[in-house]
């Protein structure tokens, strides 16, 4: 257990906050299904780490629908929950 990684999550607002983005481009990626994020409540958290990969080209997007398509596991995207339009 010494190696475990607990990866740092913060809100779309806070995440938008962190990296000086508008938080509409946040939800937007998020409801895509581009980046990492869990539902908790009516929130989103996203995984920051993750997040940063995703901006700096580290990590290729892939959504879940295309990722069962294919038949992979997008380990990242089988996570994901769209963000209702009623919010």
């Amino acid at each position: 257990m010494d190696n475990l990684h607990i990866p740092t999550m913060r809100t779309i607002a806070e995440t938008a906050e962190l990296f000086h983005l508008p938080i509409h481009f946040v939800r937007q990626k998020v409801n895509a299904g581009e980046v990492v994020a869990v539902r908790a409540g009516r929130k989103f958290l996203v995984n920051v780490e993750k997040f940063s990969e995703f901006l700096n080209g580290e990590l290729s997007p892939m959504p879940l629908r295309l990722a069962e398509k294919q038949g992979e596991s997008a380990a990242y995207s089988a996570k994901i929950t769209p963000i209702p339009r009623d919010l």
